[in-house]
C-alpha cells in the first residue's frame, strides 16, 4: 500500500508546487510587461515630440 500512496502523494505535491510556481511567474511577467510599455511610450514620445515641433513650425513657415 505504501508503494502506491508515496509517489501518488508526491505528485500532488509537485503538481501544487508547478502551479504555484506559474502563477507566481505570471503576475511578475505581467509586472515587467507594464512597466516596460510604459517605459517605451515615455521614450517614444521624448523621440517624436521634436519632430513633431519642427514639421508644426515647417508649416507654419509654409503656411499651411
Amino acid at each position: 500500500m505504501e508503494f502506491v500512496i508515496g509517489p501518488v502523494l508526491a505528485l500532488l505535491l509537485g503538481m501544487k508546487f508547478t502551479d504555484y510556481k506559474c502563477k507566481e511567474a505570471a503576475k511578475k511577467a505581467e509586472a515587467t510587461l507594464v512597466e516596460n510599455n510604459t517605459q517605451i511610450s515615455q521614450q517614444t514620445l521624448k523621440l517624436l515630440m521634436p519632430m513633431a515641433k519642427s514639421v508644426t513650425a515647417i508649416n507654419n513657415q509654409l503656411g499651411l
